[in-house]
């Protein structure tokens, strides 16, 4: 048995921020302490955004770092840029084993001006991408051999009765309301619903707003009659809230966008997606099964198949069902598969 684990990450306690980031690190936590008292002795976590109030609380983090047996890494990108060499300097003085668990698809563009970081990350106990395609990059491009793919999960117990909604049709959009997220698309959707009279269609949206976004984003609201802005859910609220939509929109213009957690608990919650395709949505989306996945930064496409599925109710039923195949596959059960089996790797 282990007697220490830490999970070093940004966990958004300080002030309950929730996105991609902070739901994968809680996850990670959550499913570590389930192995608590069988794997690990004890699991431990530093919340990263304490540095926001205090630069001081690096040293606090790195004490953490050097009393550990094994530290599961989650830094986002200055994170990884300006702490992870003292990270792992630290691992390697005290023999700490150091497993990255990468966040979305930008590591690879990351590393190109990096030596440095290439070398260190060669040096670590284990690398877990989401990603199919960023695995094989990092192995062939890089020449990393420790990196094992682990993807995106969620732990539930939830089981969706949704139904497709019968008066009026309820599409949501779940994210960081940002523009490259795709939101002025939902108001273009509208624009071109109302010159159709397409009628009985509602758009929700939730997510934190992007703050140099927040006076636009209202502007537009404001002429709005079909979508409303809703808020942040909390993670107790998601599946529940979600199981009474129709359909997720995902008109992304990240193109490096990791395994988006919202399109996770859509189809935990039995819903389907149409999404731009970003460079990694095939990985994710079985296209015309779970999903639709139209050209990439093409919001005609875009609004003209949700136009599509908004008039084929049978489609949309069929995409729901697709869903269900995917779960599994995205399951915090497959996902220590991977963890547990690298645990014991040498250094």
């Amino acid at each position: 048995m282990i007697k220490k684990a830490l999970v070093l990450g940004h966990f958004g306690f300080e002030n309950n921020h929730l996105d991609g980031q902070t739901v994968k690190t809680r996850n990670i936590l959550e499913l570590l302490k389930t192995k608590e008292g069988v794997t690990f002795k004890q699991v431990n976590y530093f919340d990263t955004q304490s540095f926001q109030k205090s630069k001081l609380k690096i040293f606090s983090a790195f004490k953490k770092v050097i009393q550990s047996n094994i530290v599961y890494y989650l830094p986002a990108q200055n994170n990884l840029r300006f702490i992870f060499p003292f990270v792992f300097i630290l691992c390697k003085l005290f023999n700490v084993k150091l497993h990255y668990i990468v966040v979305g698809g930008w590591i690879s563009e990351f590393l190109k001006r990096k030596p440095l970081h290439r070398w260190m990350l060669s040096k670590i106990d284990a690398i877990y991408p989401e990603l199919s395609e960023l695995t094989n990059t990092l192995k062939t491009d890089y020449g990393l051999t420790k990196v094992y793919q682990l993807h995106n999960f969620r732990i539930t117990n939830h089981h969706p009765s949704p139904v497709i909604n019968v008066d009026e049709l309820k599409l949501v959009f779940m994210a960081r309301i940002h523009p490259m997220k795709g939101v002025k698309t939902l108001f273009e959707l509208e624009k071109e619903l109302h010159s159709r009279g397409i009628s009985k269609v509602s758009i929700d949206v939730y997510g934190p707003i992007y703050l140099p976004f927040e006076e636009e984003f209202n502007e537009l609201l404001s002429h709005s009659s079909t979508i409303e802005y809703k808020g942040i859910l909390q993670v107790k609220e998601i599946y529940s809230t979600l199981e009474k939509y129709d359909l997720l929109l995902f008109p992304t213009q990240f193109y490096t966008e990791g395994f988006p957690g919202t399109i996770l608990d859509a189809y935990i919650a039995k819903i389907p997606v149409i999404a731009t395709n970003w460079k990694y949505a095939h990985e994710f989306i079985d296209d015309n099964k779970s999903g639709i996945i139209v050209k990439f930064d093409d919001s005609h496409e875009f609004i003209e198949e949700t136009i599509k599925l908004i008039q084929n109710r049978k489609q949309l039923t069929e995409l729901k069902e697709g869903t269900q195949k995917l779960v599994n596959k995205f399951s915090p059960e497959e996902a220590w598969k991977v963890l547990n089996s690298k645990i014991a790797l040498p250094s």
